[in-house]
Parts: C-alpha cells; structure tokens; sequence
C-alpha cells in the first residue's frame, strides 16, 4: 500500500507495505543471478549483506587509490621516464581513474539493485555510465595515442547517446509524452515556444502539439549525425586527408568540427527550451533537483567540446608544439585526454550526488495539488514503482536503446521523407 502523509503543508508518499514486498523480491532476483545452482537459496539478509561488502570494497578501493595508489604510481612514472614520452602523464591519469570508475560503478550498482522505477532509472544508468567509460577511453587514448582518435570516435558516439537519454529521462519523469503535452496545454505556448530574437526570424514558434515532437528531432538529429560523421572521420583520417586540429579547407577536420558542433549546439539548445518549459513541474510536486542533473550532463558534453576545440585552435596557431617523439596534434590530443581523466573525477562526485538511486526509495514532495496534471506524474510513479525486477533484468534493461532506435526510425527518417514529399 502506498500512503500520504502531510507534514506541514509538505505530503509525503510512504511505500511502507510495497516497500517491504519490493526489496525482497529484489534481493531474491539477485541472489539468482549470483548463484544460478539449483541449491542457492540465500536470504534477503545475506544478499543485503553481499551489496554493503561490495560498496564497501568500491569505497576502500577508492580510499587505497587515493592513499597509495597515486604516490605509487607517480614514484615508479619518474623511475620508469626513459620508456615512452607519457609515462608521467599516463601513470598519473591512471590514479585519476583509479579513483573515478569505482564511484561510478558503486552508484550504478545501487540503482540496479534498487531498480523500483525501471522507465526511469534506465536513464540515469546510461548517463552514469558516461563518467567512467570518458574516464577509461581517455586514459586508453593516452597509452595508445597513435589510435587515440578511433578510441575517441567511440566516446563521442556515447556522448550523443546520452544526450539522446536525458531527453527520454526528462519526459518519463514527468508521465511520459501525453503528460508532458497536458503540462504544457496549461502554458503560455507564445512565451515558452517562441526562439531568440535572430533564430525566430528563420523558424516559427512551437505550439503544444509540435513542442515535444521538436524536442526529441532535435536531439536525435545529432545522434544519426554523430554516427555519420564517426565513420566519415575514420575513412578521411584512413586516407590521410582528416588532419585532427588542422582548420583548412582541403582538409576533413574543419567540415567534421562544424557539422558536429552545430549539430550539438541544436540538440543542447532544444533541451534548455525544454527545461525552461517543465523546470516548475521537475520540483513540484516532487523536487528532482533538475538545475544539477542538467548542469551534470551539460558539463561533461558541452565542456568537454569545446575544450577540446579550444586546444585544436592553440594547436593550429602553433601554440601547442611537437614534444619528443610526439607530433603536435599528439600532444594536443594528449592534453585533452588528460585533462578529461582529471575532470571525471569531479564529475563521479557530482553525478553520485545528483542522479542518486536514494531519490527513487521515497517519493517526496511539496504541497502536492491534486488540480495539477503534475499529480498525473505521481500515479505513474505509482505504477511503475511496482514493476520491480531481478538485478539480471535491470542490467539488460538500461543497457539496450530499444526505445532510441525505434524514435529515429520514426522521427528522424520518418519526419526527412515527410519533407522531401511535401517538396515533391
């Protein structure tokens, strides 16, 4: 049974009777998945036990990285200087990560294991995975920085995936797509869908119907786009005509870094537009604290873009130089993997904060007011807290984009095949 309690003017949602149901049969599902013989048959208490000893381990694992870890491998970076070039640079991003992937993990880990809202938590598991895998693939790129631009190619596709999943993770908080359209009849559509003075002179203003539709185009477009211009710098950079940092017109980098970053530019600008129209329904009736999950996400896409192009831009302007046996856009690109080793850190730290698995165990909010179609948002909640599966199930769930691939095929080829028949 879910209750509401009203504290103050504040209402809570207690899940005291399904809550109880739930975690068992979490546990229970996990404790399968552990241990598959016919014979295993652990209790809630011991599977409970298991997940404290492992966020434990991932926690002591942090605080050895931090303590030894970095001393250590810093001492043996500087003994082992006549091997390669990046030794130093390698072996100190190296405790970076050390400290980064295990908080990540950890909190994943804890959302699997507390997966009471599945078309919810699905998302906030793929954007957590974007701190660790930037993290390791940076790190790899360092070692191996002769193929470092294929192993970068690869973080930026799940880049775009992610961007592409905070969309979906924004519309299933507020009740899915009908909900957010009922939001949005209740505003000024003339305030929250007109553009910038410059850009709404070339596009009409978003109405309801069309608001939401925009919103998802705008961010799948860069999905495909990202996708295309991957394997495009793959076969430029194959046939030697890419030349990463290098802004001239006979070469690949210059079109790729423009289709790219309007292409994001657009699919970051459609998402403000549509926080700026649900930001007051993302903290009532329940405060999800959505100025620190955008900021999170944001910070690593559009800071780490433009950090990038920023020390391209030193390096054509021979700024950055050759060093030892590194080319200059070596160093270039070994300055921005470095630096993205350093700052996932701090992004592990702000995303365990911000997209925390405890916001799923206890619906709160304040003043919930049963006119709003934000209480529409509540009973969904309430039937998606009951969809509880095993620990096998979560992982699979979050890990496959059924629900992205489909939209592309409707929204994105559908809507471009739409257009070319209306110009036909």
């Amino acid at each position: 049974m879910i209750r509401m309690f009203h504290f103050g003017g504040s209402t809570s949602l207690s899940t005291e009777g399904v809550s109880n149901d739930l975690m068992t049969s979490s546990d229970s599902n996990l404790d399968l998945l552990l241990d598959d013989s016919p014979t295993a048959h652990k209790s809630p208490t011991q599977t409970r036990s298991l997940m404290r000893t492992l966020g434990a381990f991932l926690w002591i694992l942090t605080f050895t990285s931090l303590i030894i870890a970095i001393p250590v491998l810093t001492v043996y970076g500087f003994r082992d200087k006549n091997t390669s070039d990046d030794h130093i640079a390698f072996y100190s991003a190296g405790a970076f990560v050390l400290l980064t992937v295990p908080i990540s993990v950890r909190e994943i880990i804890l959302h699997l294991n507390n997966y009471y809202m599945p078309n919810v938590q699905k998302f906030v598991v793929r954007i957590l995975w974007m701190v660790p895998l930037y993290s390791i693939q940076s790190w790899l790129s360092l070692r191996f920085h002769e193929s470092s631009l294929y192993i970068e190619s690869l973080r930026d596709l799940y880049e775009s995936y992610v961007l592409a999943s905070f969309l979906y993770y924004v519309v299933e908080l507020l009740g899915g797509e009908g909900n957010i359209k009922v939001i949005l009849s209740r505003k000024d559509m003339g305030v929250v869908g007109k553009h910038p003075r410059m850009l709404g002179r070339i596009i009409d203003p978003w109405d309801v119907d069309d608001f939401l539709l925009n919103c998802k185009y705008g961010v799948l477009q860069y999905v495909v786009l990202k996708i295309i211009c991957t394997f495009l710098t793959i076969i430029m950079e194959l046939g030697g005509v890419y030349e990463n940092g290098v802004f001239r017109v006979d070469r690949g980098y210059l079109y790729i870094a423009f289709i790219a970053n309007f292409s994001q530019c657009w699919a970051l600008y459609v998402l403000v537009k549509l926080y700026l129209a649900v930001k007051d329904d993302l903290t009532t009736p329940v405060n999800w604290r959505p100025i620190g999950k955008f900021m999170c996400v944001k910070g690593v896409v559009f800071a780490t873009w433009w950090q990038g192009v920023f020390i391209a831009f030193l390096q054509s302007n021979g700024i950055i130089h050759s060093r030892g046996s590194w080319a200059a856009d070596d160093v270039a690109d070994g300055l921005q993997d470095y630096l993205i080793c350093v700052e996932m850190l701090f992004f592990a730290l702000a995303h365990s904060y911000t997209f925390s698995y405890k916001e799923y165990l206890t619906l709160q909010g304040d003043g919930v007011d049963e006119g709003r179609a934000g209480l529409d948002s509540y009973n969904f909640m309430k039937e998606d807290f009951k969809n509880v599966g095993s620990f096998r199930s979560a992982f699979w769930n979050s890990s496959f984009p059924s629900e992205i691939t489909r939209d592309i095929k409707e929204e994105v080829f559908a809507k471009s095949s739409k257009k070319k028949k209306k110009k036909g």
